[in-house]
C-alpha cells in the first residue's frame, strides 16, 4: 500500500510570514511553483500561501489585468497531448481556460500586477494560518480523497507538529504513471 511518505517531497520551498508579497511573487516565480508553506524564524509551520492569495489581493485592490493569452503555458508540451483544438504552443502550467475560450496562466497574471500594488504587503497579510495537513503514514486513497475534497493542489505532511514534506497533484499523478 502506497504512504504518503512515498510520495511526499521533503525539501520544501518555504516562505517567511514577513517576507512582502512583491518578494514572494518573485519568489514563487523563481522557484515555478504556486504556493509555499510558511514558517516562522523557529521553523515552525504558520501558514500556506498561493498565488491565488496573491491573485485575491490584486481583486481586492480593483487590480486584477486582463491577461487572456493564446498560446501561454508551461509544463506538458501542447503537441504531446493531442486533445486541444487548435492546439496551443509551449508548455502548460497552472491555466484555465477562459469562457471566451482562451488560456489564462497564473503566473503570467500576477506577474501583469505592478509591483508597487503589494508595497507594504506581507506574506502573513494575505497567507491561510489553517493550512491542510496529512500525517506521513496515511495512504495515497487518505491523500486523494482529501485534495479531491477540499479542491486544492498540495497538502503539508506534518509530523509531530513539524513540516517534513509536501505532495502534490501531481506527486500522485507521477507515481501512478510510473507504477508498474
Amino acid at each position: 500500500m502506497t504512504m504518503v511518505r512515498d510520495l511526499m517531497k521533503t525539501e520544501v520551498a518555504t516562505v517567511s510570514p514577513e517576507s512582502s508579497v512583491a518578494d514572494l511573487v518573485e519568489f514563487l516565480d523563481r522557484k515555478g511553483i504556486t504556493g509555499a508553506p510558511v514558517v516562522d524564524a523557529d521553523e515552525a509551520l504558520v501558514g500556506i500561501v498561493t498565488v491565488r492569495d496573491v491573485l485575491h489581493l490584486a481583486r481586492e485592490m480593483g487590480e486584477v489585468p486582463e491577461a487572456m493569452r493564446w498560446g501561454m503555458a508551461r509544463g506538458a508540451p501542447a503537441e504531446e497531448t493531442g486533445f486541444l483544438d487548435p492546439p496551443v504552443e509551449g508548455e502548460f502550467f497552472a491555466y484555465y481556460v477562459t469562457p471566451g475560450g482562451g488560456f489564462v496562466d497564473v503566473r503570467s497574471r500576477i506577474q501583469e500586477v505592478p509591483d508597487k500594488l503589494f508595497d507594504g504587503y506581507k506574506v502573513a497579510d494575505i497567507m491561510s494560518t489553517n493550512p491542510v495537513m496529512i500525517p506521513p503514514e496515511a495512504t495515497l486513497q487518505d491523500l486523494a480523497r482529501i485534495l479531491r475534497d477540499r479542491k486544492i493542489h498540495r497538502v503539508l505532511v506534518v509530523d509531530n507538529g513539524q513540516l517534513v514534506g509536501i505532495v502534490t497533484n501531481s506527486d500522485i499523478l507521477d507515481h501512478l504513471a510510473d507504477s508498474e
